[in-house]
């Protein structure tokens, strides 16, 4: 018979195996130099996508969200594993309360490809979630991870 706490753990395993997915499928630009802002991205709209990314989260769309994103991350990440790993950190940090700040910087893999990537700081009942969300220069996500 398994335990509560067992399948606690058992979910939190996947979660956490859902999140590094993102991750790996963002260390692309892992090995990327930190620059200003390539002048193929408007900080205005790199904020905005990126808070309309993390809208779609907090509302449940998770197709919606999925759907921001860039063809080889939509193959690494589905909606229902989005899913899992929202409401994961979700059932952790309780009701969103409003977004703190929103900054953005500009990256470059060793190819020398720019991407924006904006760091979205919000808080919710029980603490502050932070969120990278990369963007190449189509602003389709390229990498998206939550903590």
């Amino acid at each position: 018979m398994k335990t509560r706490a067992y399948s606690k753990k058992v979910r939190a395993g996947k979660v956490l195996c859902i999140v590094l997915a993102v991750m790996l499928a963002a260390l692309g630009l892992g090995g990327c130099s930190s620059t200003k802002l390539a002048e193929a991205f408007d900080e205005a709209a790199v904020k905005e996508a990126a808070q309309a990314a993390v809208d779609h989260l907090n509302a449940g769309e998770y197709e919606e969200c999925v759907a921001m994103m860039s063809q080889e991350m939509q193959e690494a990440l589905s909606a229902e594993a989005l899913a899992s790993a929202a409401e994961g950190v979700f059932a952790k940090a309780g009701a969103f309360q409003e977004y703190k700040s929103v900054a953005v910087v500009g990256q470059k893999d060793k190819a020398g490809t720019d991407y924006a990537v904006a760091v979205v700081v919000a808080d919710f009942e029980n603490g502050k979630v932070t969120y990278n969300v990369s963007f190449d220069t189509n602003m389709e996500i390229v990498g998206f991870w939550m903590k």
